[in-house]
C-alpha cells in the first residue's frame, strides 16, 4: 500500500535521458539550425540557378529535376514569387502547365550569392571550434555517415517516405 506522500506525489518522472538519446537530440538540433540557416537559401539558390540556366521551365520539370514534392515546390515558388525573384505564368502551348522564369531581381539575388559568400557563411557556423576540433568533427561525421549508409541503406529517410521510388533507386 502506498503512503499518503507517495499518492500525493503524482506520477513518477521518467528516468534521466540516455546519453545517446541526448547526443542524438543535440545532433538533431544542430541539423535543424544548419538547415534553417543554409538549407533554405541553398534550395532557393538551386531553383533560381536552374531558371537562370534554362530560361523558363515548367514547375513540374523543376520539381522532378530537384526531387521536390509538388506541394513543396508550389510553396517555395509562391514564396520566391512573393519576394520578386521569379514569376509564374501559364504555358502558351498548354495552359494547364505553369512555367517559372527568373526576374531581374532574381538574377541580382543570385549574383550576390557568390561562392565566397557561401563559404564565409559556412565557416561562420563552425567558428567556435578550433581547426583541430573541426577536423575531428569532420572525421566523426564521415564515420557516422559511412556507417549509417552501410547499415540503413535500405531504409528511406522520413522526408522520402510516401514518395514514389524512381527507377534508378
Amino acid at each position: 500500500m502506498k503512503t499518503d506522500a507517495e499518492q500525493s506525489a503524482g506520477p513518477r518522472r521518467p528516468p534521466c535521458p540516455d546519453p545517446i538519446d541526448d547526443l542524438a537530440g543535440k545532433f538533431e538540433r544542430c541539423g535543424r539550425f544548419i538547415t534553417y540557416r543554409l538549407g533554405r537559401r541553398r534550395a532557393q539558390w538551386k531553383i533560381l540557378s536552374v531558371l537562370r540556366e534554362e530560361g523558363s521551365v515548367t514547375q513540374r520539370e523543376l520539381q522532378e529535376r530537384l526531387d521536390v514534392q509538388p506541394g513543396s515546390m508550389s510553396e517555395i515558388a509562391a514564396k520566391l514569387e512573393g519576394r520578386g525573384l521569379l514569376e509564374r505564368f501559364r504555358d502558351g502551348a498548354d495552359r494547364r502547365k505553369i512555367r517559372l522564369r527568373l526576374t531581374d531581381q532574381g538574377r541580382q539575388w543570385l549574383d550576390r550569392q557568390d561562392e565566397d559568400h557561401v563559404l564565409r557563411r559556412r565557416a561562420e557556423l563552425f567558428s567556435a571550434l578550433t581547426g583541430e576540433e573541426r577536423r575531428t568533427l569532420e572525421e566523426l561525421l564521415e564515420k557516422l555517415g559511412e556507417d549509417w549508409t552501410r547499415r540503413f541503406a535500405r531504409e528511406r529517410p522520413p522526408e522520402e517516405r510516401g514518395r514514389k521510388k524512381k527507377d534508378s533507386d
